[in-house]
């Protein structure tokens, strides 16, 4: 579960927050997964895993088969479905 506050990178301890990260997320087979990259212009695509997208058109314009680049600085964020077996927690 995730909560509705930005995440924020750290310089280092005791440091003030450098920047935060992108709030887009993309519907995966994983489950809802958070753009792995800081916040950026709205013309430049977002980024999971394999797939790139941008929000700036009527359609999303996927592409399938995109590698992570120097501009993705967060780790995967995955929050499965709910109602699924991938969802319960037992």
């Amino acid at each position: 579960m995730t909560n509705d506050q930005l995440s924020v990178a750290l310089a280092a301890p005791g440091a003030e927050a450098r920047t935060h990260r992108c709030h887009e997320i993309a519907r995966t087979e994983r489950g809802w997964e958070q753009c792995h990259r800081d916040e950026h212009p709205v013309g430049d695509r977002h980024h999971v895993r394999d797939r790139s997208w941008v929000t700036t058109e009527n359609s999303p314009r996927l592409q399938l088969g995109q590698p992570c680049t120097g501009t993705c600085l967060w780790p995967d964020q995955i929050s499965p479905y709910r109602g699924t077996a991938k969802g319960r927690h037992y």
